[in-house]
């Protein structure tokens, strides 16, 4: 009897033990989640476009868009919005349109984001560092809390990928959904393409920057995007973004025309400061170009989106050409108060180098960002010019203040002839552009012409005003030379403002496609 009962123990007991070990349903289901912990719910549609691992020395990840997969419908573009949280107006993907010619029909909508390139023009030319190259994916990564809202860098990339954000007063872009990637996810717009258009490469650094990714692509030599563009379609070389059939302007950027004219004047004066006598003349002169350099130094601040993060302009001394001109700027503030306050030959002639240093890195700013219209030999021209003609202009003012002079009259006759030069240079530059469908600034001169014709006239009006005044105070009429020279300089600054209004907005920025629909409507 005691034998059986041990044997009905000990088989209940087995019972229970196996009963254990099966688990219920809610525990397998538990565990199954368990062990798939660490897999996306989504990677078995996008695994075969992803990389298997990491990038090895020289080389990082890149984006691979094949052409004949896509259509266009733009799903990348909202997976990007609504999965990183941008803005209502924000996006870091574009949806463009190739077309070919008459003769080569073609019709190829283009998805874009950043390349992130091997040189990243965007790094280069941040004044703060801003932007990190990841040394292990490549990724081009944008430090939101570093950015002073500078735009610097929508200037210098030639891809259009830097987006403003005017909420936040900083720029922003795409950086590859890191995020996702540390964690072996794909992209939002890897995820969100139906046709598969969109994948994730691991590319050789080495090998970029030797074919332009698309016809109407900047040159890859300049910053070596990774992005490549496969197709089984040949695509033409007279290949055309959709959007170019409209123009466009780009910002006016106010506080930057006002900021490079007065200082440019300041440099001027003050170079024009030594042939004044020092007794009053080169005085007088020094304080009112001191004035107008303060006065543009602070109106530039206006141009900052974050202008209380602007002390760390200096980090990027090495490498990038705003950060010099901040710097040299700075100089030129402190160099022109002493010579304001000590006014002499040693002290205006320091201010004066400075200066022309100064407005020479002003001049690599805008060369620097590889603009046609923006050239290093037309803008040194304008800029240094523009000093000329208002340091002469101005000096004339200043001696005419001072009584009846030959030196004003010498001053103001100089003063008309660059003024005069300056201006019908640049009348026969705009009518050769526009006049030529072949030049390299015939958008530029349309731009001018049909969209800002009323700028135009107004220049001319003003070129008109400032030289007539100028001849009036050269003769004294009526007894009023000084006043005569004073409007000279007042048109004459209003003048030169306009003209770096058209160069800011009458500039062609290079750029992948347009985002056609939105443009074109």
């Amino acid at each position: 009897m005691s034998n059986l009962l041990e044997h009905r123990v000990s088989l209940v007991d087995e019972l229970l033990k196996q009963q254990g070990s099966l688990g219920t349903a809610v525990m397998r289901f538990s565990d199954w989640h368990e062990e798939q912990a660490g897999v996306p719910s989504q990677e078995r549609f996008y695994k075969k476009l992803m990389p298997m691992g990491k990038p090895g020395v020289g080389h990082q990840f890149a984006f691979e868009v094949n052409l004949d997969q896509c259509t266009g419908c733009k799903a990348c573009v909202v997976a990007c919005h609504s999965l990183n949280g941008l803005d209502e107006e924000e996006s870091w993907r574009d949806v463009g349109m190739l077309v070919g010619t008459r003769m080569q029909p073609y019709v190829q909508t283009v998805t874009t984001a950043c390349h992130h390139c091997v040189d990243p023009a965007c790094a280069n030319g941040c004044p703060v560092l801003a932007y990190e190259k990841d040394d292990v994916t490549g990724i081009v990564r944008h430090l939101d809390d570093q950015c002073i809202g500078c735009s610097y860098c929508v200037m210098k990339c030639p891809y259009d990928v830097p987006k403003w954000n005017s909420k936040k007063g900083i720029v922003r872009k795409c950086d590859m959904c890191s995020q996702r990637l540390a964690v072996g996810e794909a992209p939002a717009c890897v995820q969100a393409c139906p046709s598969e258009a969109i994948a994730i490469r691991i590319v050789d650094q080495g090998g970029m920057g030797k074919v332009r990714m698309l016809p109407t692509a900047f040159d890859s030599s300049y910053t070596q995007p990774t992005t490549s563009y496969v197709s089984d379609r040949v695509v033409p070389q007279g290949a055309r973004d959709f959007g170019d059939a409209k123009l466009r302007l780009e910002d006016a950027h106010w506080p930057l025309a006002w900021m490079l004219v007065l200082t440019q004047m300041a440099m001027g004066l003050f170079g024009v400061g030594l042939l004044l006598p020092v007794a009053g003349g080169m005085e007088w002169g020094n304080r009112l170009a001191v004035g107008v350099l303060g006065i543009g130094i602070g109106l530039s601040v206006l141009h900052l989106g974050q202008p209380m993060r602007a002390w760390r302009c200096f980090l990027g001394l090495r490498k990038s050409w705003l950060s010099r001109e901040i710097v040299v700027f700075g100089g030129f503030l402190m160099v022109g108060l002493l010579a304001a306050v000590f006014p002499g030959g040693w002290t205006t002639g320091a201010a004066a180098l400075v200066g022309v240093v100064g407005v020479f890195c002003s001049v690599m700013v805008y060369a620097d960002t590889r603009r046609v219209l923006w050239n290093l030999g037309s803008t040194a021209w304008s800029f240094f010019g523009t000093g000329l003609l208002l340091g002469c202009a101005g000096g004339a003012a200043v001696m005419g203040w001072m009584g009846p002079s030959l030196l004003a009259i010498h001053l103001g006759f100089a003063a008309t002839v660059v003024r005069t030069g300056l201006f019908v240079r640049d009348r026969l530059r705009l009518r050769g552009a526009l006049m030529d469908e072949g030049h390299e600034n015939h958008r530029s001169a349309r731009k001018m012409v049909e969209l800002k014709g009323g700028v135009v006239r107004a220049r001319a009006v003003l070129f008109g005003v400032s030289t007539l005044l100028g001849l009036m105070g050269m003769v004294n009429a009526g007894g009023l030379a000084a006043w005569w020279a004073t409007g000279s300089v007042l048109s004459t600054v209003m003048a030169q403002v306009l003209e770096r209004h058209l160069f800011f907005v009458a500039v062609e920025s290079p750029r992948m496609v347009s985002n056609s629909w939105r443009e074109m409507h």
